[in-house]
């Protein structure tokens, strides 16, 4: 008897559904090829995000790996049985659940929101010229960055007006840790190492890079923190700087509403719901929007897992190389 291995639809999962966790938790490859059913939006987290910003959300993943390791571990799962598997309907009422216990706090830093800021009623933001070139590269950049792409379409004309161009040489910070918040940078050319020192002080250590199209430096702005990790050029690297109270204002005109909106929807996100309302807030923020075609392939069985997904709208199949009798095929 001979045998071979073929691809098998093993599970289905649509909107509000997560998969990826297991690769960020115990740094396992792929244990599925994860393929998208029609045009789909995935909400997405980095592992240097999952890291920096998940405390509350690894301790619950971890204490409830045996309700979901399926999504990734499919083998156990029986076929007959793929449409059982998924997040909260749509049409379940949202309901804010309550802070979570203490003890899931532990040893994650306090998370501190700067003062309100007021938007005079005659503000306008500042405007610095730009080729039509740079414009159409920002405006792209924009519509891949979680935190602006939710703006409505003036109000990013307003950021690709806004923004204004800061170049940096091999080997500078563009931010440092530690220091206080000044600007959100979107990386237009060149690379950046992100660099974090524990404790602040000692030498730091490579954790991510960024290249161009990259955006970072947000969470400071919005949260009042001081810079919790160096980004430090490797080549010379030109930026798109969006100054930090034209950022709060921007983000308070327009962000706000359509932020919320995204909380929401993590909020119905079953493995989410023990996270309190901030936690949520700060994800949402963190998380990039993808769009991916009929098809595609978000993840490959066998390769590393660096990002954590959920299903914001469409589905997708899941995919496990499994063993098949070939003998038995070609008798038939």
């Amino acid at each position: 008897r001979k045998f071979d291995h073929k691809e098998a639809l093993v599970l289905k999962l649509a909107q509000g559904d997560f998969f990826g966790e297991i690769a960020l938790l115990h740094g396992k490859p792929r244990q599925a090829t994860v393929k998208a059913v029609g045009s789909t939006t995935l909400l997405v987290l980095s592992r240097d995000a999952f890291n920096r910003l998940c405390g509350s959300l690894f301790d619950i993943l971890q204490r409830n790996i045996g309700e979901y390791k399926d999504v990734e571990f499919v083998e156990e799962r029986p076929e007959e049985s793929l449409d059982d598997f998924g997040g909260l309907s749509e049409e379940e009422d949202y309901e804010e659940p309550p802070p979570p216990p203490v003890n899931m706090r532990r040893g994650r830093r306090d998370t501190v929101y700067m003062a309100a800021t007021k938007v005079e009623d005659d503000w306008k933001p500042p405007e610095f010229t730009k080729t039509d070139e740079e414009r159409d590269r920002i405006h792209k950049y924009i519509e891949k960055t979680a935190l602006l792409s939710y703006l409505d379409p003036s109000s990013k004309d307003l950021v690709v007006k806004a923004v204004e161009k800061l170049e940096f040489d091999d080997g500078q910070d563009i931010i440092t840790q530690g220091d206080e918040a000044d600007n959100y940078y979107i990386l237009d050319s060149g690379r950046a190492d992100v660099l974090i020192a524990k404790p602040l002080g000692s030498e730091p250590v490579k954790v991510n890079e960024y290249g161009p199209g990259g955006s970072f430096g947000e969470l400071a702005l919005l949260h009042g923190d001081r810079r919790i990790a160096t980004i430090r050029a490797t080549e010379h690297c030109v930026t798109w700087a969006l100054q930090r109270d034209t950022f709060r204002k921007l983000m308070m005109q327009s962000g706000k509403q359509a932020l919320n909106e995204r909380v929401q929807f993590l909020s119905k996100v079953s493995i989410l719901k023990e996270l309190d309302h901030y936690e949520k807030f700060k994800i949402a923020e963190a998380m990039q929007m993808r769009k991916v075609d009929d098809d595609e392939v978000i993840v490959k069985e066998g390769d590393p897992g660096s990002e954590f997904f959920i299903i914001q709208s469409g589905e997708c199949h899941v995919y496990k190389q499994v063993l098949v009798d070939v003998t038995q095929c070609l008798i038939k």
